[in-house]
């Protein structure tokens, strides 16, 4: 009896070694795409990144620019307020000039002179004194209407890198992915922990302090109106002394405008102070054949929040015939500024606007600076089972009980868990820099925010080293616990 024939045995082989060879293939070209993959949403991640820290760093610098333009409004509310002040002192010359003269027998003619120019100012007097109100008002509108600005470019920014619909984030994938095989694989995920970083840094700390009062003092009109010189003058008030041979003398006079809970300096915008201007002079009169009359002439006006019956405005001395102040609801009308609410904080002229967490000065947290992360992912599972020839799906059965699955999709681990979704992390930073001024704290007054791109593990919450979870609560599932066990494991390549 002869032995089987061994003819056949390389054929087997041989097609053995070719589905190996063949699954080799299939796994390199599979692992392959799924690099070229990786890098593409990596790049897209960046971008949107990059995006989001740019958009900060703009935000913030125009943020810079608008608080210096709402100094202007406020200097320029001050302003006001000292020209309704100065002029206020024509007033109280009046009444001292008409004193000195109703004492001197020999100043009648003046005296009836005096009361001429009174009648011909008093009509325009208050029609320009009505203006100068509102003016002041219509200024700190539009101071309000810059931090109403402030608020709504914060918002949007959040909104940018918060990765919804209207993101950086969600724009870029779109962008990437449209006219591809696969157009709705990529999409952005919620990045809040940017959100959080931007609140982070726009509240707290002591930045509110717009001490516009500081800003106001380097303009001589407002701060130190010193007088001391003989008043002549061809035509009204003046003009009426020198025609009698009368005289009008500033002894010692000056004035000034700032904030502040009563008449004195070092009133702070942003607390419960009113707005205040107000000019003093001692005055001498003198005529012909009478004695010098010496009087304390003073004039101001303060204006606070509608809500606040405080308003006020003066000039003295008051003379037997003039008035000497605004009447009633004439200050309300006139030098009133706006609502000031929650009432908590009145009475108070201070206009608002975004700021910067100065408080925070941890080197640890990057000085409150904010970092802005973009989540990218990709579905695999949008692109379905037959989306590529390499991509195989087959059973192998070596036993009845113990079969066996080879799938190349990458979808599942041999555990179950689902990793159809493959996710990239992009961080960008904005961040402070005067240059020449290294050691300038971060601000929202000047205007040198900058952007780049960081590590996701840049600050310490971002680093699971040192028990930052923010990394871990933006990625979350599968991601972030493997993570997790790599940096337990001492990996340090966190991008």
């Amino acid at each position: 009896m002869s032995s089987p024939s061994p003819r056949g045995q390389s054929l087997l082989l041989l097609c053995l070694a070719l589905l190996f060879l063949v699954l080799m293939v299939c796994l390199t070209l599979s692992f392959s795409m799924k690099m070229r993959d990786k890098m593409e949403t990596q790049n897209v991640a960046d971008l949107a990144a990059y995006s989001g820290a740019v958009a900060t760093a703009r935000t913030f610098n125009s943020v810079a620019l608008t608080r210096r333009a709402q100094t202007g409004h406020l200097v320029a509310i001050t302003s006001v307020m000292s020209l309704i002040s100065w002029t206020s002192m024509v007033r109280a010359d009046l009444n001292s000039a008409r004193m000195a003269a109703n004492g001197c027998p020999a100043a009648a003619d003046a005296l009836a002179a005096l009361d001429e120019q009174n009648a011909a100012i008093e009509e325009r007097w208050h029609e320009l004194d009505a203006r100068a109100g509102v003016q002041a008002y219509n200024i700190q509108i539009l101071g309000n209407y810059l931090a109403y600005m402030q608020g709504k470019m914060l918002e949007d920014l959040k909104e940018s890198v918060s990765g919804g619909p209207k993101s950086f984030a969600a724009r870029m994938s779109k962008m990437a992915s449209e006219k591809g095989r696969f157009p709705n694989e990529l999409h952005a995920g919620p990045t809040p922990v940017s959100v959080g970083e931007l609140v982070h840094a726009t509240s707290g700390g002591n930045d509110h302090a717009m001490d516009m009062a500081m800003a106001s003092r380097g303009y001589g009109f407002i701060t130190r109106r010193q007088v001391n010189a003989d008043l002549t003058a061809p035509g009204g008030i003046l003009g009426a002394l020198g025609a009698a041979g009368g005289r009008m003398r500033v002894v010692d006079g000056g004035g000034s405008a700032y904030w502040g809970s009563n008449l004195g300096h070092g009133g702070r915008a942003d607390s419960t102070w009113f707005t205040w201007a107000e000019d003093h002079a001692t005055l001498e009169v003198t005529f012909p054949g009478c004695a010098p009359f010496r009087v304390h002439a003073t004039a101001g006006v303060k204006a606070t929040d509608k809500e606040d019956t405080s308003d006020d405005h003066w000039w003295t001395s008051a003379s037997s015939k003039l008035g000497q102040a605004d009447n009633g609801m004439e200050k309300q009308y006139r030098h009133t500024l706006m609502s000031c609410w929650p009432r908590e904080f009145c009475p108070n002229t201070f206009i608002g606007g975004m700021t910067y967490n100065t408080a925070d000065q941890q080197d640890e947290n990057l000085w409150a600076q904010p970092k802005t992360y973009a989540l990218v992912q990709r579905d695999y599972r949008a692109r379905g089972r037959k989306s590529q020839p390499w991509e195989l799906l087959f059973q192998l059965r070596f036993t009845s009980t113990s079969p066996g699955t080879f799938d190349s999709h990458g979808w599942n681990t041999a555990s179950g868990m689902d990793i159809s979704v493959q996710q990239a992390l992009g961080t960008g930073l904005a961040y402070y820099h005067r240059p020449g001024h290294w050691n300038e704290a971060p601000n929202l007054w000047n205007p040198y925010w900058r952007a780049t791109l960081v590590s996701a593990d840049v600050d310490a919450s971002g680093d699971l080293r040192r028990g930052g979870t923010d990394i871990a609560d933006t990625v979350g599932g599968p991601a972030a616990e493997a993570l997790r066990q790599l940096v337990l494991a001492g990996y340090k390549g966190v991008l």
